[in-house]
C-alpha cells in the first residue's frame, strides 16, 4: 500500500486521518461526484487550524503529470507524448487513464519533506516534459487529483489503472479497458503495491542546482468549495466594490483570482490553453464589477501579463494599506498581530 496518511479528499479538501476514511469516501461518493485526494500526504496538522494540514510539512514521494486533449492535440498526440514521457522515466513508473487524458506517477525512492521542495519537483516534472505538447499539469504540494479506479463524471467514463510499460511500448495499439480491473490493481499509485522505485529526486536536485534562488512570499490557506470557484477575501471585496478602485487593488484581485485557479500551482506549469481559459473567466468577472473606466481589451492585455506571475499579496499587503483589519477565513487573528 503506497497511502499514507493524513492526506486531503474531495474538493472540499477535508482532513483524511486514515485508510478507513479513505475507503470510505470513496465508497460513498464514486458514481455519484467525482472522487478526488491529495497528490502527497502531510506529516502535520496546521497548528492554528488542526483540520487543515500543515503544507510546510508535505511528504513528496513522486512526481505528476497531467495529459489531456484539446487545442494543442487530440487523443492519439496525447498518448504519443505520456509514451514519450514514459520512456524517459527512470523506475516504477504508474498511469491512470482518465476518461479525457492520462496522469503519469513516478514514485521515488525514498520521499522528501516539506515545501522548500516543492519548487525542485517542478523543475524537475518541467524538465521532463518540456517539449510534450498536451501536457496540461504538473504535481505540486497542494494538488488535488482524481482516484484512480472511480468514474469520471465529467466525462461518463471510467478512470482506470493501466499497464505503464506495455502502454509506453505501443500506445496507439494499446487496449485501454473501460472499467476497472483486477488485473492493474496492483499497479494503483496509491492503493497498490510497493514496486522498484528506483529514481531519486534528492539526487537529481544535486546534479542539477536552481541558479536562482527562490524565496516563497506567502501562502493561500483558505478553502475553495468547488474547482473554479474563487471566494474572495472580506478585505479584497471591501476594496473592489467602489466605482474606481486603484491599479494595485486590481492587480491584488486578479493575482488572488490567478493563484486560485490554478490551485496554487506555479504559473509556469500552467498551459497555455489554461491560462486562456482563467484569462476569459477573470475578465468576464471583472465585467460585472462597474467599475467606471473598465475597459475589456485593455483588461484582458493586463490580466494576461498578470497570469505569468506566481503570488498574490501576503496579508501584510493589505495590512500595510489599512485593508485587513477585521478577523476572516484568510486571515487568521494571530497572523495579524
Amino acid at each position: 500500500m503506497l497511502l499514507s496518511f493524513p492526506r486531503e479528499i474531495g474538493l472540499r479538501r477535508s482532513l483524511c486521518p486514515s485508510l478507513d476514511r479513505y475507503t470510505s469516501y470513496v465508497d460513498k461518493v464514486n458514481g455519484k461526484a467525482n472522487c478526488y485526494t491529495s497528490l502527497f500526504s502531510f506529516r502535520d496538522r496546521d497548528s492554528q487550524r488542526s483540520w487543515k494540514p500543515d503544507y510546510n510539512s508535505v511528504v513528496i514521494d513522486r512526481a505528476w503529470w497531467d495529459f489531456d486533449k484539446g487545442e494543442r492535440g487530440g487523443i492519439e498526440d496525447v498518448k504519443r507524448d505520456v509514451a514519450t514521457l514514459i520512456n524517459r522515466l527512470e523506475g516504477d513508473v504508474r498511469l491512470v487513464a482518465t476518461g479525457r487524458g492520462f496522469h503519469v506517477h513516478q514514485l521515488f525512492q525514498q520521499p522528501v519533506i516539506g515545501g522548500s521542495w516543492d519548487r525542485k519537483l517542478g523543475r524537475y516534472e518541467r524538465s521532463m516534459a518540456e517539449d510534450l505538447v498536451t501536457l496540461d499539469g504538473v504535481g505540486f504540494a497542494k494538488k488535488m487529483t482524481r482516484i484512480p479506479d472511480t468514474y469520471n463524471i465529467s466525462r461518463g467514463r471510467w478512470a482506470v489503472n493501466i499497464d505503464s510499460r506495455d502502454f509506453a511500448a505501443d500506445p496507439h495499439g494499446y487496449n485501454i479497458p473501460l472499467r476497472p480491473s483486477s488485473e492493474f490493481a496492483h499497479l494503483d499509485p496509491f492503493r497498490g503495491q510497493s514496486m522498484d522505485a528506483t529514481f531519486s529526486i534528492t539526487r537529481w536536485a544535486a546534479e542539477n542546482p536552481e541558479k536562482e534562488e527562490w524565496h516563497p512570499q506567502g501562502e493561500f490557506t483558505g478553502e475553495i468549495g468547488s474547482h473554479g470557484t474563487v471566494p474572495i477575501p472580506p478585505c479584497l471585496e471591501r476594496a473592489i466594490n467602489v466605482e474606481n478602485p486603484t491599479h494595485e487593488i486590481r492587480v491584488a484581485l486578479v493575482l488572488h483570482m490567478a493563484e486560485n485557479l490554478r490551485w496554487f500551482a506555479p504559473a509556469s506549469g500552467v498551459s497555455a490553453e489554461k491560462k486562456k481559459e482563467m484569462e476569459s473567466e477573470i475578465v468576464d468577472y471583472l465585467s460585472t464589477l462597474g467599475w467606471r473606466d473598465f475597459n475589456p481589451t485593455v483588461s484582458r492585455g493586463h490580466v494576461r501579463t498578470l497570469l505569468e506571475y506566481d503570488r498574490s499579496p501576503s496579508y501584510q499587503w493589505y495590512q500595510a494599506r489599512g485593508l485587513c483589519n477585521t478577523p476572516c477565513w484568510l486571515h487568521d487573528r494571530e497572523k495579524r498581530t
